[in-house]
């Protein structure tokens, strides 16, 4: 057990040994500092004289919902919060002290039992369907630019997170390239080709895995590298006709980054981001110019983010959900819950369709 007011003691004592060990700096222990204080804060002005093993949970499920739902503050904001706070709990001094178990995240997220089809209309709204993803593709079709069909396309086929497309580099893409620099297509046009990606965690550590792409996203990554190295020029006939630039071309074969900026540089994440909502705005435009129909307002709801989600949804309508997961790279199957929603009549059908292969 520890007393309420002798929390600050333990706190000071924590951030010296914490800044002695780690080397953080002065503005990440002011933030640390200010989260794990305002907890302190909020068992001060409840009344909590202390914190023991039994009710040291619920004080931290409490001190949560306040922060969601008194000072509004967002989700991902409050995680923050709570991870400085979970961290000081269990703290090797302050954890000997309550003589309570570590203490997990999940410990302290109430999560709602969600019913099949609430699950299937959330999916729907944070995720856009074949013909809307087609729609979108095709609006940057219709404006010529070669790179970012290519990079929109990448998104909804592989799943991939921003920081891991802008990092990709051309031999992740796992097919051969030829001498020009060009990806050697398969003979089968279904074939989905393996993409490696690498990342770290937020601890630093490598976590590298696999997605896919399909051959017309391969094929627009060629057109892609064919525009890089071209050049419109007007012939004898005043007729533009695309042009190989010998300097480019020869940069290209030894080329290492994917996808570039008009510099010939890695692509940013800003650059990207700013791509998506500019289609994303002209999709409504073309929307409302053809009188179309759609409950999708792209400009609000369409963005790196939500091209993911796309991606992942259509994933789970054909894998396991432990499939699902090694695609997104979730360390975590409950992450990976939330793409998937059971459509009963489709396991009656399954299970129909089961037992007249055993009848027979």
């Amino acid at each position: 057990m520890i007393a309420t007011d002798e929390l600050n003691e333990y706190l000071e004592e924590y951030l010296e040994e914490k800044q002695e060990v780690k080397n953080l700096t002065e503005e990440t222990i002011r933030k640390q500092t200010f989260n794990i204080q305002k907890f302190i804060d909020y068992l001060e002005n409840e009344g909590i004289d202390e914190l023991t093993d039994k009710n040291v949970k619920k004080e931290l499920r409490h001190y949560r919902r306040y922060c969601l739902k008194n000072r509004e503050n967002k989700r991902t904001t409050v995680k923050t919060y709570m991870m400085n706070i979970l961290e000081f709990i269990n703290s090797e001094d302050v954890q000997e002290e309550i003589n309570h178990e570590p203490i997990k995240m999940k410990d302290i997220i109430e999560v709602k039992a969600e019913d099949p089809e609430t699950a299937k209309k959330r999916i729907e709204k944070i995720s856009l369907t074949r013909p809307q993803s087609n729609y979108l593709l095709e609006t940057i079709r219709l404006e010529g630019n070669k790179r970012d069909y290519a990079i929109c396309a990448t998104f909804l086929d592989s799943g991939i997170r921003l920081k891991e497309l802008v990092l990709l580099n051309k031999d992740d893409i796992q097919v051969p390239i030829d001498d020009s620099g060009f990806y050697e297509l398969p003979d089968d046009t279904n074939e989905f080709i393996e993409v490696y990606l690498r990342a770290e965690t937020t601890k630093g550590e490598l976590k590298d895995r696999t997605t896919f792409i399909t051959y017309d996203t391969l094929l627009s990554l060629n057109d892609m590298i064919s525009d890089r190295i071209t050049k419109l020029r007007k012939n004898t006939h005043n007729v533009y006709r695309p042009v190989i630039q010998r300097k480019k071309a020869l940069e290209e074969v030894t080329r290492e980054e994917l996808f570039t900026n008009i510099k010939g540089n890695r692509i940013g994440k800003r650059a990207v981001q700013d791509i998506i909502k500019k289609y994303a705005r002209l999709t409504n435009e073309r929307i409302a110019s053809d009188n179309i129909d759609c409950p999708v307002d792209y400009s609000k709801n369409v963005s790196v983010h939500i091209l993911r989600h796309t991606a992942l949804s259509h994933y789970a309508e054909i894998l396991t959900v432990a499939e699902v997961q090694t695609i997104a790279g979730h360390s975590n199957s409950q992450t990976t819950d939330k793409y998937i929603h059971v459509d009963r009549e489709q396991m009656k059908q399954k299970l129909k369709a089961n037992n007249m292969r055993f009848k027979n």
